[in-house]
């Protein structure tokens, strides 16, 4: 009987963001600290940051995860 395949990329994208993405975690958290002493009608927001994390764990993970798919 063979194994049921194992999704490898939470582990990968996880390494990033402890690693190579940590930075722009900090920079969020950061982010969401400062906004919350900000009046709200300004509607501020944290995308950039955000978005700056997805597409750096994107760049990370993507050479680490294409060469073991089949």
């Amino acid at each position: 009987m063979a194994e049921d395949p194992v999704d490898i990329k939470l582990d990968i994208e996880k390494a990033c963001l402890a690693k190579e993405c940590a930075k722009k975690v900090t920079a969020y958290e950061a982010c969401l600290e400062r906004i919350k002493t900000v009046d709200p009608a300004l509607e501020p927001h944290c995308y950039h940051q955000y978005f700056a994390i997805v597409h750096c764990v994107d760049v990370c993970t993507d050479p680490k995860l294409w060469p073991t798919l089949k």
